[in-house]
């Protein structure tokens, strides 16, 4: 599974899996893995986790049985942060809300 951010589905999109993108919107103050936003707040929430700089470790890849998580590598947050800064950036240039889902 994987959650998905766009600007109303224009724009260049940002895709996550679930795990991720729980760790992503938890550093924007999000609990759901779903909902949407206006542009000006969202890109907000983003430059206040930037500014905080989130510290992440990453976390290692497991295999139990047939499932597999694929883990996080070290800065992955901060990156992803980035990446949503530019969504949030069109997405404000275009008056669209961001979506995530």
């Amino acid at each position: 599974m994987s959650v998905t951010f766009s600007a109303e589905l224009a724009g260049e999109a940002v895709n996550m899996n679930n795990a991720n993108a729980a760790r992503v919107l938890g550093a924007l103050g999000y609990a759901e893995l779903s909902g949407d936003e206006d542009a000006e707040l969202f890109l907000g929430r983003v430059l206040l986790a930037l500014a905080l700089d989130p510290e992440d470790a990453g976390r290692p890849a497991i295999t139990e049985g047939r499932f597999t998580d694929g883990g996080r590598r070290a800065g992955y947050t901060g990156e992803r942060l980035l990446e949503l800064c530019s969504l949030a950036e069109y997405a404000r240039e275009h008056s669209k809300y961001v979506t995530w889902g």
